[in-house]
């Protein structure tokens, strides 16, 4: 977004959550519907939100949506199918009036009673962005205008960090000794079963120096604490970090881990057409991956710094053992294709071709009357 908006004015509705002080100007501008530039140079328009209050979230986001389109003379809307977090938005009604793109970004079966939401979004839109292959395939069964853009990476950014840092130097800054070997996952996507943390305490056993790092919120965090309560050199959790301190936390790693599931079916559907945005940041600060299990739209990617073990401590171990007594063996990734700067470029092509669709059914309509 930040890319394009270098190029194109863009609004975002934003129901983000302000700390401190901010909370304060966040309810000033919501109560004044007032405008506010981003620091990545887009707009953010705050949004009511409720907690648990999923009609009264409808009713806010379709009025403050018409309300933008309207009042910015807006040429398309690019919405997200996450009722669940801001309410249902009124595609025919909005679609009357503006056409929509839907980000696919994240999917399951469509099979399940509970999916349909996302069905229902890929359908209505007048077309739909896909962040993986498989993703793609699936919206193509009810809507023909698709289009695979992935998932990617500020390059520039993290290339320019791991040449004016060190990882002995973001260890030490992080109060971890140098001469431990860091295994983290950052932003919490991971398995229940927590075979990450048994792999991590069985390495420890074993004899090797290590630390697993986790970063991010999570609600699995209290049962992580239980498991590992009698470990706590060996598990480190930090929760919630501020976004420019991220960078740090990728440079001390030595193994990046993506540790999710095989079963049951939702979520096995779900993380096979995942496209993992840690993958390529993790890919662009030169570490290696261990991802588990073997997924679909990953291996697709043929990032020659990721490699796949089963979804249980003791592959899991396996592996981070191996790469750890071959740390010199890395072949870095072509991350070129992923760079957002390329990835803004292919986003713009597809909103301005909706666009110029758009403009000639409306003129076709005109001419026919």
């Amino acid at each position: 977004m930040q890319e394009v908006a270098k190029r194109h004015e863009v609004y975002a509705l934003s129901s983000n959550v302000h700390w401190g002080w901010k909370r304060l100007r966040y309810l000033s501008d919501l109560l004044q519907y007032r405008l506010r530039q981003n620091a990545g140079g887009y707009y953010e328009i705050p949004l009511k939100r409720m907690p648990r209050a999923e009609w009264l979230n409808t009713l806010f986001v379709n009025r403050s949506i018409m309300r933008e389109v309207q009042r910015r003379r807006c040429d398309v809307v690019v919405l997200s199918p996450n009722p669940y977090l801001i309410g249902y938005v009124n595609l025919a009604r909005l679609r009357q009036e503006i056409p929509i793109v839907c980000d696919y970004l994240d999917g399951g079966s469509w099979d399940s009673q509970g999916d349909n939401f996302e069905r229902h979004y890929v359908e209505s839109s007048d077309a739909v962005i896909c962040v993986s292959r498989l993703l793609s395939q699936q919206a193509r069964t009810v809507n023909d205008f698709c289009f695979f853009i992935p998932n990617g990476v500020d390059l520039a950014r993290f290339r320019a960090y791991r040449r004016a840092h060190t990882v002995g130097e973001c260890k030490r800054a992080l109060g971890i000794d140098p001469d431990t070997f860091v295994i983290s996952i950052i932003g919490m996507t991971c398995s229940s079963r927590l075979y990450f943390v048994d792999a991590a305490l069985a390495l420890a056993r074993s004899g090797r120096k290590i630390l697993l790092l986790l970063v991010g919120p999570s609600p699995l965090l209290p049962e992580i604490f239980r498991r590992a309560q009698w470990a706590e050199p060996i598990v480190r959790i930090e929760g919630m970090i501020p976004h420019e301190e991220i960078m740090r936390y990728y440079m001390a790693t030595d193994v990046g881990l993506y540790a999710v599931d095989d079963s049951p079916k939702p979520l096995y559907d779900y993380y096979h057409r995942a496209s993992p945005i840690k993958l390529f940041e993790y890919s662009a600060m030169r570490k290696r991956v261990v991802v588990a299990p073997w997924l679909d739209e990953v291996a697709r990617y043929t990032l020659p710094n990721v490699t796949f073990c089963e979804p249980n401590a003791e592959s899991l171990a396996t592996h981070i053992s191996l790469i750890a007594d071959n740390g010199s063996c890395f072949v870095e990734a072509n991350l070129s294709p992923y760079d957002w700067t390329v990835l803004a470029g292919q986003v713009e092509d597809v909103l301005a071709e909706v666009i110029a669709k758009r403009q000639a059914e409306a003129s076709r309509n005109r001419f026919c009357r």
